[in-house]
């Protein structure tokens, strides 16, 4: 007769039919049956076909090729506005300006000139627009008159940037911080431009003030330069 050992490393000589028989009775038997579809999952699917079949009934044109409307695809209708030249130069000067005459365009005393009411920004005296576009294509140099104040520094050279981005920040400092002048416009740099190709070194105020002024109107056109030293007036004939 077998006994039953008390030895936990000797393998067991119950069956494992006797051994599981009692977990399977404990455990629910599998059953086969179908669950009903929530009924909220079933209004939301209805309240997505229907949306889906409007929206396609008034946009769909017919399914007709030839169909375009501008108002229900939300598509301009007619060629996208120019960029805002101002828009432009602020953003060109406080990358590549602000460092040196601020944010405020009140400069760094006895170092960096304004640009606030300044007579080389607006005009003034013998100062012209074009003198202002030469600063910018060629740089400045040496001592320097601004508001009668006197700077001894260098302006680097931006003839890098494209004649729109020049009228750009140009147009900008003319009517930021309460300045009031024309615009400058890209044609008019592209102008000055032209005639400064030999230029290589930066201008100094004793060189740009040899230079006849030319100003810009407020409608765009470059107005001439007067001259110097106009001809007198012929005596009426006798």
């Amino acid at each position: 007769m077998n006994t039953p050992s008390n030895d936990p490393h000797k393998p067991s000589d119950t069956p494992a039919t006797e051994v599981s028989a009692p977990v399977l009775r404990e455990a629910a038997e599998p059953t086969e049956k179908s669950s009903p579809i929530p009924f909220w999952l079933v209004i939301f699917a209805g309240i997505l076909v229907f949306w889906g079949g409007f929206h396609l009934a008034s946009n769909s044109g017919g399914f007709k090729a030839d169909v375009y409307n501008p108002e229900i695809s939300g598509a301009a209708a007619g060629p996208a506005a120019p960029p805002d030249p101002k828009v432009i130069g602020k953003r060109l000067f406080t990358q590549n300006c602000a460092v040196c005459h601020q944010g405020s365009g009140m400069g760094v005393a006895g170092q960096f000139p304004p640009l606030v009411a300044s007579e080389w920004v607006v005009g003034g005296d013998w100062v012209g627009d074009n003198h202002l576009v030469k600063i910018l294509l060629a740089g400045m140099q040496g001592p320097v008159q601004v508001k009668g104040q006197s700077y001894n520094n260098a302006m680097p050279p931006w003839a890098q940037l494209k004649d729109s981005e020049i009228a750009g920040i140009l147009t900008y400092i003319r009517s930021e911080w309460g300045n009031s002048a024309p615009p400058i416009t890209e044609e008019f740099v592209a102008k000055i431009r032209a005639a400064s190709t030999d230029r290589k070194e930066p201008w100094t105020q004793k060189d740009l003030k040899a230079i006849p002024a030319e100003t810009i109107s407020a409608g765009g056109a470059a107005a001439p330069a007067a001259p110097a030293n106009p001809a007198p007036a012929a005596p009426p004939a006798a």
